[in-house]
């Protein structure tokens, strides 16, 4: 099975909006295309910012879960390989990402 480790997780679930995208895009930053970060927010419009951050940087959500009061978004970060090695990705485990 393809999989990639998650290289990153961000809780954003006592931040506010801005502050879970500011600290996504700060740590993001640093690692290179194709790692994989791991996001928990706990609101639909930080979930929806998250979203909307993404599509802008060109980095892509492979997959998204909702439990109770929190949302765990997975998203692959952009750049020359991500989109063909991550095309059609989903949840294959809880520590990595892989086919559906």
């Amino acid at each position: 099975m393809n999989s990639a480790p998650i290289a990153l997780t961000v809780d954003g679930t006592l931040l506010t909006c801005k502050g879970a995208i500011a600290r996504l895009e700060k740590e993001f930053s640093g690692l290179p295309s194709g790692s994989v970060a791991r996001v928990l927010v706990n609101d639909v419009p930080t979930r929806i910012d998250l979203r909307a951050w993404a599509d802008r940087k060109g980095h892509r959500i492979v997959n998204e879960v909702h439990r109770d009061e929190e949302f765990e978004l997975f998203i692959v970060k952009g750049g020359s390989s991500a989109e063909l090695a991550y095309a059609g990705a989903g949840m294959s485990s809880p520590g990595s990402i892989g086919p559906a």
